[in-house]
């Protein structure tokens, strides 16, 4: 595909005025309400005003998003990719296609039509994506996955056989999910809590609206029984707002994973998924760091789960959710561990962990004491009601119990070239990698894991840090010892390969 400068599809423009429009409204969402408050308020702002306000906003966008198109560029020049964007600000942009380890092809429901997709890739140490292309021909797409993954790996031979003399296998689909399985994904995924977030600064307005209008219907008999017992209105519109945000997380789920198909062809895993939004995920096995093997509360509770895939430079735990991460939804407790070994296939998640020592009980109880007073002091001291500090003598059994449960959660074990460390509180996240792929290990001792003789080992991967705390010292000195002598090892044995090239024959 090694061609001239190329640009975007003139529909591209669509996409870059809609993704901006929409970008604009998630990141001002407060400003917005706030806004449609005011100008609901002040009878000076009719809608005449309002429209055109609205429309100029628009052909701002609009002439944005036409300038932006004329400034992009890009061309793949061997095996490096370069892009040149800008609005006011003209950048170059050159990434190898060795360094691309995710590739990702998505498109939008009002983009079918017109055969355009956006393009993107990451590469190690990027939390979002390198680079996009914000609308090409997927033709044109799919041309420059092909030539940017057939790049990043050695040329197969002439005759299409592989190393061996043998045909490369045909791609197989490792999994299918239907609708129990979105619908279970949704329910026992952490997108009710993202959704609560989002949805927070929308509360207050609402009470308030609420508020309103039962004041004008304080002679209905119901809403006197709400009046007379806040406890039981405050209990319903709890109950209330979690069906909302569960049904509002089945949706978001549906419209993501709609269709999730994942299928292996050759050192790579294909994904396939969206309802609106289709999206194509690529996933390079050779770059596979670490498999996260997740269960929320609920999770636990409707006995589901999903696998993270980490590559270099992995997202932070809290994208787990984000379009860039190679997620795989809805599957049962006996589903995840065998989805699991179709990347390593001598990993087993199952097993008896190990768990830390007491100690470390103790140590998560006092922080949480530390917090949950620190807020209780904070609220006594905001509310000017001192009646507030009673709530103290709840915080020390909260803490605890709450240290209790992180005890039980945090546990880890060793099977082979693999290492299993699980964290949480009430739900689990299991991380398990090769210790080949550990980049350092660390020992840490705080001055009293030090009197007890005790420490936390800590092995930093290309995808983040894993940490086992409070175990003896003698183990972790064994255990970083056995993890470095593993990580030395392929490598002292290349270098013999190389200084006795014929063997020891």
């Amino acid at each position: 595909m090694d061609q001239g400068w190329q640009r975007l599809s003139p529909w591209s423009m669509v996409f870059l005025f809609v993704r901006g429009v929409v970008r604009f409204a998630r990141e001002n969402i407060p400003v917005l309400v706030g806004a449609g408050a005011g100008v609901a308020v002040i009878e000076r702002i009719g809608l005449t005003e309002v429209i055109m306000a609205v429309s100029a906003l628009l052909l701002l966008g609009v002439l944005l998003s036409v300038v932006y198109y004329r400034r992009f560029r890009f061309r793949l020049d061997g095996d490096v990719l370069l892009v040149q964007k800008g609005l006011l600000e003209r950048t170059e942009l050159k990434v190898s296609a060795g360094r691309v380890q995710h590739i990702s092809l998505e498109q939008p429901v009002y983009m079918r039509p017109f055969g355009v997709v956006r393009f993107s890739a990451d590469t190690p140490g990027g939390v979002t994506a390198e680079f996009e292309l914000p609308g090409i021909r997927r033709s044109q797409a799919e041309s420059l996955r092909q030539a940017l993954s057939t790049r990043a790996t050695p040329a197969p031979a002439d005759d299409g056989m592989d190393a061996a003399g043998e045909a490369p296998p045909a791609p197989e689909t490792l999994f299918r999910i239907g609708p129990r399985g979105l619908t279970l994904h949704g329910l026992a995924s952490n997108s009710i809590y993202v959704i609560a977030a989002f949805l927070a600064p929308v509360l207050q307005p609402l009470e308030r609206l609420g508020r309103r209008h039962l004041q004008d219907l304080d002679e209905v008999a119901w809403v006197q029984v709400f009046v007379e017992a806040p406890w039981l209105a405050g209990g319903l519109f709890l109950l209330a707002l979690v069906v909302v945000l569960m049904g509002i997380a089945v949706v978001v789920a549906w419209l993501r994973f709609f269709g999730f198909t994942l299928v292996r062809d050759g050192e790579r895993f294909v994904q396939y998924s969206g309802l609106f939004n289709r999206q194509e995920q690529v996933l390079s096995a050779r770059k596979l760091q670490s498999i996260e093997w997740v269960q929320t509360a609920l999770g636990r509770v409707l006995r589901r789960g999903y696998l993270v895939c980490r590559q270099y430079g992995g997202l932070p735990r809290a994208a787990d959710h984000a379009g860039h991460s190679f997620l795989i939804p809805g599957l049962s407790l006996v589903e995840g561990p065998e989805l699991a070994r179709a990347f390593w296939p001598a990993l087993d998640l199952r097993g008896t962990y190990h768990r830390v020592h007491p100690y470390y009980r103790r140590a998560v109880a006092l922080r949480f004491a530390v917090v949950l007073l620190g807020l209780v002091g904070a609220i006594a001291a905001i509310t000017a009601q001192p009646w507030w500090l009673l709530a103290v003598g709840v915080v020390l059994p909260l803490a605890w119990g709450l240290g209790h449960l992180r005890w039980l959660a945090v546990g880890w074990r060793t099977d082979g070239d693999y290492a299993f460390v699980r964290t949480g509180l009430i739900g689990r996240r299991t991380a398990a990698f090769p210790r080949g792929n550990a980049q350092t290990v660390q020992v840490q001792q705080s001055w009293f894991q030090k009197r007890r003789g005790l420490a936390t080992l800590r092995v930093n991967l290309a995808s983040g840090p894993e940490r086992i705390p409070w175990i003896p010292l003698d183990q972790a000195l064994a255990l970083a010892n056995d993890t470095l002598f593993r990580v030395e090892a392929p490598a002292a044995a290349a270098a013999g390969k190389r200084e006795h090239p014929l063997g020891s024959a």
